[in-house]
């Protein structure tokens, strides 16, 4: 080779090396590297083969790209050890002196596959269509990661071990080359990490800080958000002044604590941590995850799960308190019929009535915060209704809190549930004295309204004078569990149960309000033109002819006495029963004389509902009347029921009881006879 010639292949690598310094992408390199190859050699085709562990890279210059798929293909299929094995064969058998090229002359032992079509057979050729020349390509490690084919000599000649001429420059081109190629993908590696740690990392859902010796390192742009603030701003910050840890952890390898954003605002966050090595030295990566929401929502669940509870203890004080209310207001009833309206003591049994009456209101309360109980409808005076509560509020209210009552002239009645507006009114004037911790005034009012012209309307205002309520919190004022109280000192279902009963009434509440200017709750019902009827006391039938005999079945003694009473005051022979069996054995005794049968639903072992099955099963066509401390559409709603049988609602006075059994017997006798006549 001419000096000349030397200097322009040297030229040519300088070049090639300058050329694809700057390309950050490998396969345009690998590319590069070839066509330098066959720029500086005679050789008009280059395949140059790369193998970095599962990454393979096929460089051409010279042929067809479907060669470089093809070569891409097979690559991909041939296992390294194999590679390698043939590798060792080439090198020991075919390297030529010192150099990393190795020339295998058509026919030896090393068996070729046919990668790509041989060179093409020329006159005078010492090349033949079979000869292979590899230049064996080793990267950083030492380690031959790939080999660069040449083919197709222009010349025609095989090489001359003696003199490598252009393969020399060839041998020089690919160990630079090699280690060039290898740091590429080293780099191109490291880019692809680096990504998907930016995927990872700063796209996570949870906050990520790095902590070192007491103050954050890096912290990532989700951890910003959390705390209000770019993430940069954050670097340096002591950890403890931006999180507060629990000291007991919540679960294994987790704490909980809070972040202190900005103007105070906290979120309630659940801390992984990681040991790590930052700059040389041991760190702490640290995983934040916002639990503000699930905090809240387990709070709920918790609450809502208490509730269910309270509601079954609730059903089961309903019907024990309900069997006592019953023999007060049954015997409360009985009482007032003997002394008649005219005796100078009927009022005193009329308090006991009405005081019973109100503990059963107070009961179906207490059901109507776990179970949608039915509305029992009435129309009531809210004027009335709002004299009764100041009198009770005064008299328990701190003598500081002065309380006053406005009612226009001849309101009309509100067709409702009485017991449920007046919870309703006790539950807001609970909140305004809370309110008024100092004292102050406590309104309560009641005015003909009109809302948007849509029809009269009646307005229940209650108004305080006390410390007003923010923005913040009038938003959520209605929401159930919600409460601005300490904890234990409110459950956050006083205005949640008032708004659902006001709505179920087809009205409205609102609720205004101003800080440190009171607040006053607005009440929007539609009006009833239906007035309260005055009942000077109850009609009933004088005692006559025994009219028939009732089997009454009640696992309650006092409720087994006290309706006896009254069941033999309005004329009937009563046959009792304290359980289910004992029912079954009386009626399968007596046969026909027993004419109707009142049964408790709720009773132990054997319930209302097997005991009315029975019955029916020994006399198909017995009126039965079941009893119970539900409203009626709960009650009988029971799968287990019967469709026929008529309710009575504990606790129960005798003009209930005549009116229910009236309606049973007048059903029976119209039944009777239209089967009389049938026959």
């Amino acid at each position: 080779m001419s000096p000349h010639r030397a200097e322009g292949e040297a030229s040519i690598v300088l070049d090639a090396l300058t050329d694809v310094y700057a390309i950050q992408d490998v396969q345009e390199v690998v590319d590069r590297v070839c066509r330098c190859a066959v720029e500086v050699s005679p050789y008009r085709l280059a395949l140059l083969s790369l193998y970095f562990g599962e990454d393979v890279y096929i460089g051409l210059e010279g042929g067809e790209e479907s060669l470089r798929r093809h070569f891409l293909q097979t690559a991909r299929k041939t296992g390294h050890e194999r590679r390698a094995k043939k590798r060792a064969a080439i090198w020991a058998n075919h390297r030529i002196g010192d150099s990393a090229i190795c020339f295998i002359p058509a026919g030896s032992e090393i068996g070729f596959g046919p990668s790509y079509a041989p060179s093409p057979v020329r006159a005078g050729s010492e090349w033949q269509p079979d000869d292979r020349i590899m230049v064996f390509v080793r990267g950083v490690d030492g380690e031959v990661h790939g080999v660069l084919s040449l083919d197709d000599p222009s010349d025609g000649k095989r090489p001359d071990p003696e003199n490598l001429g252009s393969l020399r420059a060839i041998d020089r081109l690919m160990k630079l080359m090699g280690v060039f190629i290898h740091n590429k993908h080293l780099e191109a590696k490291l880019r692809d990490s680096e990504a998907r740690y930016a995927a990872l990392v700063e796209q996570s859902h949870d906050g990520i800080l790095i902590e070192q010796d007491g103050q954050i390192r890096f912290a990532n742009r989700r951890m910003g958000r959390m705390l209000d603030t770019m993430p940069g701003l954050l670097i340096g910050k002591v950890v403890s002044e931006v999180i507060t840890r629990d000291t007991a952890p919540a679960l294994p390898n987790e704490i909980e604590g809070v972040l202190h954003g900005r103007e105070g605002r906290t979120r309630d966050v659940s801390l992984r941590t990681t040991p790590i090595r930052f700059g040389r030295e041991t760190a702490n990566l640290i995983s934040v995850q916002d639990i503000t929401e699930r905090k809240r929502i387990m709070e709920r669940l918790q609450r809502s799960q208490k509730m269910e509870s309270v509601g079954t203890l609730a059903s089961g004080i309903a019907h024990d308190f309900n069997n006592l209310l019953g023999g007060i207001l049954g015997y409360a009833s009985l009482l007032h019929t003997r002394l008649g309206n005219d005796h100078p003591h009927v009022r005193y049994v009329e308090s006991i009535e009405s005081a019973a009456e109100r503990a059963s209101a107070v009961t179906r309360q207490l059901l109507g915060m776990v179970r949608d109980e039915q509305v029992r409808i009435g129309t009531f005076q809210v004027g009335r209704l709002l004299y009764d509560i100041a009198d009770f509020l005064r008299e328990t209210f701190p003598p500081s809190i002065r309380i006053t009552v406005a009612c226009d002239e001849d309101l009309p009645g509100v067709l409702g549930d009485e017991g449920q507006f007046h919870q309703v009114i006790l539950n807001v004037c609970l909140n305004a004295r809370d309110a008024m911790r100092e004292g102050g005034t406590l309104a309560l009012r009641a005015e003909r309204a009109d809302s948007e012209g849509t029809g009269e309307y009646l307005r229940i205002s209650v108004s305080d004078s006390g410390t007003g309520v923010p923005p913040d919190v009038r938003a959520r004022v209605f929401d159930p569990f919600f409460t601005t109280k300490e904890a234990g000192q409110g459950t956050g279902l006083g205005l949640y149960m008032a708004y659902r009963v006001v709505d179920r009434h087809g009205g409205r509440i609102e609720l205004q309000s101003d800080v440190g200017e009171g607040t006053t709750v607005e009440i929007l019902l539609p009006s009833s033109s239906e007035q309260r009827a005055i009942v000077a006391g109850p009609t009933l039938p004088e005692p006559s002819q025994v009219e028939g005999v009732v089997l009454l079945v009640d696992d309650e003694e006092i409720i087994r006495s006290m309706g006896g009473e009254m069941l033999e005051r309005l004329g009937f022979e009563v046959v009792v029963a304290p359980d289910g069996p004992t029912a079954i054995d009386l009626l399968a005794q007596q046969g026909g004389r027993i004419t109707g049968a009142i049964v408790d639903i709720a009773m132990p072992g054997m319930n209302g509902w097997e005991v009315v099955r029975a019955l029916r099963a020994l006399q198909p066509r017995l009126p039965i009347i079941v009893s119970s401390g539900h409203e009626a559409g709960l009650a009988l709603s029971d799968p287990r029921g019967v469709s026929d049988a008529q309710f009575l609602k504990k606790p129960y006075r005798l003009k209930e009881l005549n009116a229910v059994l009236a309606e049973v017997l007048a059903i029976s006798r119209a039944g009777a006879g239209s089967s009389e006549r049938a026959r």
